[in-house]
């Protein structure tokens, strides 16, 4: 299974009423999307039931953009394909 970004884009839109045009890559989620960290380990653990993987604890401390996030979690889908 391959990340889509729309996943993650539709996500936060709906249940975080975020504007679409507002999510970009390199947008913080704290920061620049206000929400706080009650809600992204929300947006988390989602995002792992969606694509059936486990986030490591220690690398979603390091994550603050959609960036990092998207490319944490095709790390993984590609470690649980190998």
């Amino acid at each position: 299974m391959k990340f889509n970004t729309s996943t993650l884009t539709q996500f936060l839109s709906r249940n975080f009423y975020i504007n679409p045009r507002l999510i970009a890559p390199q947008k913080r989620f704290y920061a620049d999307l206000g929400m706080n960290s009650l809600e992204f380990l929300e947006v988390v653990v989602y995002l792992e039931n969606t694509y059936g993987i486990t986030l490591p604890d220690n690398e979603i401390d390091k994550v603050q953009t959609i960036r990092q996030l998207s490319e944490l979690i095709e790390a993984n889908l590609i470690a649980v394909e190998a």
